[in-house]
């Protein structure tokens, strides 16, 4: 247990709980009109949604999509509830797919999917079809991909939740950049996910897509601490290290004709220790997500940032003084380039 703490403090490397949020939006200083020139005043320059803000050091991190968009996804989850999508799906799946071995059959039933358009039912398509055969889920695949952002919504759960890691291969070879707010809304909720798998998936859309926005999500993403025993009833276990002597503890009578005697009973002292194992905390380190994460990050900063290792005080350490300035002098080079 002590080793267990040990090694969790120094997994944090700092006081207090990681924190889930990073500031949204943060604008970078102008320069003030030279009143003696008549210079016109400058634009402020904003830079893009989650990058730019040092993490803080307390509270969580903020959303690397707009929250707007959570309206959106409940208003797409009511539509699919009300039009019925998943009845509709099914009853195509029936009559045209499944085993069904025609091949003109199924290509009538592949162009039926093909009508559904509406985004509110993509994700019951998918759930419906996740059993089908290559055939149809490719062609799924290639219909979300002409859809647009929510498409790419579309495709992007599957990258994230498919357990066939090669329809994730394609789902994701089907994704553009930059990430719309679909995708980022996915990878927001898996990077915060307590599953090993969807948390890895998640890192590695974010990877792949240059979701630079994601990186605070990733730095604190790299290890999951657990309590096995939330759920346990009693000890989790137990070591004994004893001598144990036999005695005589009672006598029992016993008679019989014209007879009679004892049964005797038989105890058991013990000497030595017994060590109950009450609690345990489990690390699990994602190396898919400290993966997507150097790689990420050193691609973008210019440098490599392996040497950052899985500690996450140096990595904070490193967004906030090294990385958050590099950024805003990249932004405001960039804006200065465009200036007359």
């Amino acid at each position: 247990m002590t080793t267990l703490a040990i090694i969790s403090t120094l997994l944090l490397g700092c006081t207090g709980s990681p924190p889930e949020a990073l500031a949204s939006q943060v604008s970078v200083p102008t320069t003030q009109p030279d009143e003696e020139l008549n210079e016109p005043p400058r634009e402020r320059i904003e830079p893009p949604v989650g990058l730019l803000s040092p993490i803080p050091e307390s509270g969580g991190l903020p959303k690397i999509y707009n929250l707007m968009y959570d309206l959106t996804a409940d208003e797409i989850a009511h539509r699919a509830s009300s039009r019925e999508y998943e009845k509709q799906i099914r009853k195509i799946r029936h009559e045209y797919l499944g085993e069904m071995k025609v091949d003109d059959k199924r290509r009538q039933g592949i162009e039926q999917l093909r009508e559904f358009t509406d985004p509110a039912a993509f994700r019951p398509m998918i759930d419906v079809l996740i059993k089908e055969k290559d055939d149809v889920r490719l062609a799924m695949l290639n219909h979300f991909a002409q859809h647009g952002e929510a498409g790419q919504g579309a495709l992007g759960w599957v990258a994230i939740n498919d357990r066939d890691a090669a329809m994730r291969h394609e789902a994701l070879r089907r994704m553009t950049t930059p990430a719309p707010q679909p995708v980022l809304h996915l990878v927001d909720l898996g990077l915060r996910s307590g599953d090993d798998a969807v948390a890895n998936a998640s890192a590695s859309l974010a990877g792949a897509l240059n979701i630079t926005q994601a990186i605070p999500l990733l730095i604190f993403a790299q290890a999951a601490v657990t309590n096995p025993a939330d759920d346990q009833q009693g000890d989790l276990a137990w070591i004994a290290i004893q001598t144990q002597q036999a005695y005589v503890q009672g006598l029992v009578p016993v008679a019989g004709d014209a007879s009679g005697g004892f049964s005797p009973i038989i105890g058991t002292v013990s000497e030595g220790v017994v060590l109950r194992v009450m609690d345990a905390v489990v690390i699990s380190y994602r190396t898919v997500v400290h993966g997507a994460l150097v790689n990420l990050t050193s691609a973008d900063w210019g440098q490599s940032t392996d040497h950052l290792a899985y500690n996450v005080k140096s990595w904070w350490a490193w967004y906030d003084r090294e990385y958050v300035p590099f950024k805003n002098e990249q932004a405001l080079q960039a804006r200065l380039a465009t200036q007359p």
